[in-house]
């Protein structure tokens, strides 16, 4: 592995142009074209360099350099990368937008974030031709054709990507300006209009949580036969900044394939001798949910960090697939904090671990005081005076938003405030609870629901369930909805699912409103758009408890 050092002056074309240099021959990527078709193509250190080389000189003729905006929407795929590295050799600034937005959201997202060029799908063309008026800052529209079909035509004055990159290879001059910001990720907006996060060429490639993760992935997976798989969308940032470009940086390769697919991921694993990959929400319980195979449990896998696994459900997966999960915490804006597991002996299970680095943690409530153990509260990290510029969390023409992130407490010091409802135990463990936007406040209660959803879920006729809150008209404070989707072929009453709720959580938390559905909305991590079952709401069909008569008991 190469010794060479990155400092907060370092520019992303050193650092590729070193790995060109010292590893080129070395494969760093491997891309699941079509894993049915047995379709795959491999990329060398030198290739990244060279191709984004390419994307760079084409990307210079639109006039990308530093403080110009390129708003990215792309499938997983090689030629994101080229488009990131390209953009980023040349000190512009790449808005990371999500594939399945359309409409009022994308148009405000490429908009707000005051891009001017525009790499985009063919697949996803239609969306921009839909709101391309509302767009006036946008100068040049770039699609990327690989797999369109035989009759795609090309829009007028649009160029595709892969013309773009018959540009020269020739090395990148180009000055940098370490104060420009080089990429934004946006939350998704759920109480609001989305916030962008912003990363600057001063602290992105030395950064916290960037430099945390390479570390993690050299101590844990130095091998020299180690293999990291992603199948999250690079605009998400476990895909990004925990999995591909720690793996860059520490030289460990990485499969790239298109989407999470629950009946192919170990046949995946199996091919290209993954030893690591990560799981977000749902994941680990739709794999379980597959029929089982005899080799399940016969994987080169030795880590998978995970994220907000449910507690019940570690033990069976880690028997079934004969793999260990360490459950993890991190945030985008998190400010380069993280929570896990490492280093740490008799790890309670469920546990997203204990804060890294030296650094503190805490649960707070709404006032501004930190919490004892077992209570729920907002997870927060203490600050140091003397980082605050160093973990400041900046959101794109949001002061409010930056403000609001890190502020001073009812003891008197600085805590970073990340949104999330946590526990922490006597032992000083914690534990993930839910999203704070979505707590669920009924008659004085506060409802996680994530905690309804665990119950539900443990069903045997049930394949995923969604808890909210919703309000009907002439109520005015929350009530709890579930949209529950079951297993193929199986049935089921309101009444048999609020029998089985019973007994098996509060009172308080057993569900009002039922509706049965075929599928729950879910977007490209596979978390559930609980908004857009919120906007849908009570229908005629869902199922009123209190209308039926159904009483819980106390």
């Amino acid at each position: 592995m190469s010794d060479f050092k990155i400092s907060e002056t370092t520019t992303f074309n050193d650092v590729v142009k070193n790995k060109a240099e010292t590893v080129g021959d070395k494969v760093f990527l491997t891309y699941v074209r079509d894993f049915d078709k047995e379709i795959d193509e491999r990329y060398t250190y030198r290739d990244i360099h060279l191709y984004s080389n390419r994307m760079a000189n084409g990307l210079k003729k639109f006039g990308m350099k530093p403080g110009v905006g390129l708003s990215l929407m792309e499938i997983n795929s090689p030629e994101f990368l080229f488009t990131l590295f390209g953009t980023w050799k040349l000190g512009g600034y790449a808005v990371l937008i999500n594939t399945a937005l359309k409409g009022v959201t994308l148009q405000y997202i490429i908009d707000h974030s005051d891009s001017e060029i525009l790499v985009i799908n063919w697949s996803m063309i239609d969306a921009y031709l839909d709101i391309k008026d509302e767009l006036p800052k946008i100068k040049h529209v770039i699609v990327e054709i690989n797999e369109a079909p035989p009759d795609f035509k090309l829009p007028e004055g649009m160029i595709s990507l892969q013309e773009l990159m018959e540009s020269p290879d020739d090395d990148i001059e180009a000055e940098i300006d370490f104060e420009e910001k080089c990429y934004l990720m946006y939350t998704s907006g759920t109480t609001g209009p989305p916030k962008a996060t912003t990363f600057y060429y001063k602290k992105t490639y030395a950064g916290n949580a960037l430099q945390t993760a390479s570390g993690l992935i050299r101590l844990f997976l130095g091998g020299g036969d180690d293999v990291m798989l992603t199948c999250l969308p690079l605009f998400h940032g476990n895909a990004l900044q925990i999995t591909t470009m720690p793996g860059y940086l520490t030289e460990t390769p990485v499969v790239l394939s298109k989407r999470f697919s629950a009946s192919r991921h170990w046949d995946i694993c199996r091919k290209y001798n993954v030893t690591s990959f990560n799981l977000l929400g749902a994941m680990p319980q739709f794999m379980l949910k597959q029929p089982e195979r005899p080799n399940d449990g016969e994987n080169k896998v030795k880590l998978i960090i995970s994220a907000a696994c449910p507690k019940e459900l570690v033990i069976p997966f880690e028997k079934r697939f004969n793999v260990e999960i360490k459950e993890f915490y991190g945030a985008v804006d998190g400010g380069g904090y993280i929570l896990g597991p490492f280093f740490q002996k008799n790890v309670p299970v469920g546990s997203m671990g204990k804060p890294l680095g030296g650094s503190k943690a805490g649960i707070m409530d709404d006032e501004g005081n930190l919490l004892g153990s077992e209570e729920v509260g907002e997870l927060v990290f203490l600050v140091n005076r003397g980082e605050v510029e160093m973990r400041k969390v900046t959101y794109y023409k949001d002061e409010s938003s930056t403000k609001d992130k890190i502020r001073e407490a009812n003891d008197g010091n600085l805590w970073l405030h990340t949104g999330d409802l946590a526990t922490m135990d006597a032992g000083g463990w914690f534990y993930f609870v839910d999203r704070k936007k979505d707590s669920i406040r009924r008659r004085g209660e506060n409802i996680s629901p994530w905690s309804v959803e665990r119950v539900i879920n443990q069903h045997e006729k049930v394949l995923e369930s969604a808890a909210y809150a919703v309000q009907p008209a002439g109520i005015v404070e929350d009530e709890v909805m579930v949209s529950v989707v079951l297993k193929p072929g199986e049935s089921m009453t309101p009444k048999e699912l609020l029998d089985y709720c019973q007994g098996k959580m509060a009172y308080f938390q057993v569900p009002r409103f039922i509706d049965f559905v075929e599928k729950l909305p879910k977007s490209e991590v596979h978390r559930t758009l609980k908004q857009v079952l919120k906007d849908k709401g009570v229908t005629e069909s869902t199922y009123d408890r209190e209308q039926a008569g159904y009483e819980v008991k106390k």
